[in-house]
């Protein structure tokens, strides 16, 4: 399979809001693998980037180090890719779950037919999400229900159990079940407190209250509560679900923490077989996430698969949600996402992806969907060498005035993993100053020509 790795940038038409953090702007990869004439797409979000090992740097630096192992995988086996790709990847669930998404869209292409048909399971039908209010100001979360009325659940972010009087405002405007979500930042004692109050407000549904490591305060809760209590920071592997399933009464699986369909699968099955409740969630992800996770509908209880509805920029179209929360996969084969490389959501790419024959040699970054700098991938040896196949040439470098050391480094970073997907352990260009700091940050040395006095700067994969 031939892989292109594209950086995106997704914006929400509110800052997203929660107990733990403000995320005005979500950096991401979207992953293209590419065989026989057609592309299969996953999505990785640059996101609690301490905890899941998913900067843009390390993703990068994991895929250029699997890059030769993910040549060699067939097109048609993403169950057998995953179990040769998943301990390489171990320490990094996002970028593994973006290979198998795309993997098994890319199968299910070559099939001609839809994700969930290729996965066998059932026709998708009647599939609806609840929609998230993020944290904010009481006017401002009553102002987004507003404009949201007619969905069939509202998942309702909290910073505290006592922050009922929230709860009071929005039920003014809806009938409908409340999901409310802890984040991780509520304590056991005000919880137990305040759990009838949110039974009689209608919340039928509460996740997470309480950070992982507090199983004791979950188990308790557990027990106590009249409302089902739904795992989702607890749960990120199958090797949590036994835990899970002594202290909640559901999880809330998402498809990057599981590291991907294959697993997600697995894991949807034992909470079955454990007797929990199951939803699958979404990260802050666009289309090409949210469209996968669509066709695993029929396996959950809930689906809450609305970030696509929270997007002002997307990466292009896919899964269709309607103003009430209802889902309609696309008519297609795999999960029928379809990219706009076009938009304002693409911050580097191939500066001809999505057009026929285009083979990622030349790449751009982007500022708001208009050109900042781009550069050519060339197979030329370091000056005075003899050829070599695992060698290429940064070359043809054009910057846009005012283009940022942020734009630049970027496009560096996707210059490297262009040039391993494509078998190379050496890029090589010459010294330029518009380009050393960004060069340096992503792994360039400088050096000299072995023959006459030729400034470079030269990056190797490490050994």
């Amino acid at each position: 399979m031939k892989v292109h790795v594209h950086e995106i940038r997704l914006t929400d038409h509110d800052v997203w809001r929660s107990a733990r953090e403000a995320i005005p702007v979500q950096p991401g990869l979207l992953i293209e693998l590419s065989a026989g004439g057609h592309s299969g797409f996953g999505e990785a979000s640059a996101f609690m980037t301490d905890r899941y090992n998913s900067s843009l740097t390390a993703m990068h630096e994991d895929l250029r180090r699997i890059a030769g192992t993910l040549r060699a995988l067939p097109a048609d086996d993403p169950e057998g890719g995953w179990a040769v790709l998943a301990p390489l990847l171990s320490g990094s669930p996002f970028l593994l779950a973006a290979l198998d998404v795309a993997a098994h869209d890319l199968a299910a292409r070559l099939a001609g037919v839809p994700l969930w048909q290729h996965l066998g399971g059932e026709r998708p039908e009647a599939l609806t999400s609840s929609y998230s209010i993020g944290l904010d100001e009481p006017a401002v979360m009553v102002r987004k229900l507003r404009e949201r009325l007619g969905w069939p659940a509202y998942k309702v972010k909290l910073a505290a159990p006592g922050d009922l009087h929230v709860l009071r405002a929005l039920r003014e405007h809806t009938d409908a079940p409340f999901f409310v979500d802890g984040n991780c930042g509520w304590d056991l004692a005000a919880t137990l407190g305040e759990l009838e109050a949110m039974r009689e407000l209608g919340v039928e549904l509460l996740e997470q209250p309480f950070p992982r490591e507090r199983w004791d305060d979950a188990r308790t809760l557990k027990e106590a509560s009249p409302i089902p209590v739904y795992a989702d920071e607890s749960i990120t592997g199958p090797d949590d679900l036994d835990a899970c399933a002594e202290a909640f009464h559901g999880v809330n699986l998402k498809l990057m923490k599981a590291g991907g369909i294959t697993p997600a699968l697995r894991m949807l099955r034992r909470a079955r077989a454990a007797g929990l409740a199951t939803m699958l969630g979404c990260m802050p992800e666009s289309s090409a996430g949210v469209s996968a996770t669509a066709h695993l509908g029929p396996y959950v209880d809930h689906l809450d698969a609305d970030s696509i509805a929270l997007l002002a920029v997307d990466t292009g179209v896919g899964v269709l949600l309607d103003d009430q929360g209802r889902i309609t996969l696309p008519n297609a084969p795999g999960t029928g996402f379809v990219p706009d490389f076009g938009g304002p959501a693409f911050t580097v790419r191939p500066t001809a992806a999505g057009q026929p024959g285009w083979d990622g040699g030349e790449l751009t970054a982007y500022r708001d969907a208009a050109p900042a700098a781009s550069a050519v991938l060339r197979r030329r040896p370091l000056p005075g060498s003899e050829p070599d196949d695992a060698v290429r040439q940064l070359a043809g470098l054009s910057v846009a005035d005012g283009t940022s050391e942020e734009e630049l480094t970027a496009l560096l970073r996707c210059v490297l993993t262009r040039a391993a997907a494509d078998g190379a352990d050496t890029v090589w260009a010459r010294h330029d100053p518009a380009l050393l700091d960004a060069a340096r940050a992503t792994g360039f040395a400088e050096a000299s020509a072995d023959r006459g006095a030729v400034s470079l700067l030269v990056w190797k994969a490490p050994v």
